[in-house]
């Protein structure tokens, strides 16, 4: 099943070469239904491709890694080496502790009081320096053990870690940022450089979109009339979403390319916060 799926973005630079794949960096998020992968080529420091695919037939841990090995095959990265290979789980179970507080022995503890982890996923956790906290989650066992039976030198990391620490780094740029993905979001709010508040909310509407964004500002005294607003993910400006939004909040932004790698000229149509989160793992 998983052989007839297209990809939803597929950009490759001119100058993309499978043979060159010892010196480029990759990037893989994985989520049930969806998977993208991004390379960058570390001896120009250009992002150079992307490609991202969205279906229900990416149903578990088998049809993802399955698309993933055949998208690489077809251009002939398969069974290619990588200067590095970062994967990027990306899921709704996962939970901030703050340092203090925070017991290794207790990992799965924080996770049972907010959801019901399935059997095959294992938990990690990992340190949030910029946010002084550690993430919790889950992940597919599966998932894991495909990745470093693959590439044993993988980071696995979850996407909320880059998410969160990327937002927390400039301490001056305090608001509101939400991440979009097909069907939930998070929302980070930070002031005087600290974060106030992290979620995950999941949404059927635009309706349902707008109604948690209001209340989760509304319950940590936040005015949609003075805080902007950045979105990163899968959402453009012309979207029914950005036009309700704009309704209740002032000040609506899309995060910005900080410039810090170059990004082909094949990835120009691609809007940056698509693969914001990619870029990211690839800085």
């Amino acid at each position: 099943m998983t052989a007839s799926l297209n990809p939803y973005i597929s950009q490759f630079a001119e100058e993309f070469d499978a043979e060159k794949s010892s010196q480029y960096r990759m990037a893989i998020q994985f989520s049930l239904g969806g998977l993208s992968f991004a390379i960058l080529d570390v001896t120009t420091e250009t992002l150079i491709a992307l490609e991202c695919y969205q279906s229900e037939l990416l149903a578990d841990s088998n049809d993802l890694f399955r698309t993933l090995e055949r998208a690489m095959e077809n251009k002939g990265l398969n069974n290619k080496e990588f200067l590095s290979v970062t994967c990027l789980i990306d899921n709704r179970y996962c939970a901030l502790i703050p340092e203090p507080v925070f017991s290794e022995t207790d990992q799965t503890k924080y996770l049972d009081f907010a959801f019901q982890i399935p059997a095959n996923y294992s938990i990690e956790s990992e340190r949030l320096e910029n946010a002084q906290c550690f993430n919790v989650y889950a992940l597919l066992t599966a998932i894991k053990e495909k990745v470093l039976m693959k590439w044993p030198n993988a980071r696995i990391t979850h996407s909320n870690c880059l998410f969160i620490n990327s937002m927390m780094q400039d301490a001056e740029n305090d608001g509101v940022f939400v991440n979009v993905r097909n069907r939930d979001f998070d929302l980070l709010i930070k002031r005087n450089g600290k974060l106030q508040f992290f979620n995950n909310f999941k949404f059927t509407t635009k309706e349902d979109f707008a109604y948690f964004l209001l209340f989760a500002l509304e319950q940590n005294n936040v005015s949609g009339q003075d805080a902007p607003v950045r979105f990163s993910g899968l959402i453009r400006p012309a979207s029914d979403i950005i036009d309700l939004c704009g309704r209740y909040v002032r000040d609506i932004r899309f995060v910005e390319d900080p410039h810090t790698i170059k990004v082909s000229n094949a990835l120009v149509e691609v809007p940056f916060q698509y693969y914001y989160i990619h870029y990211q793992a690839l800085r």
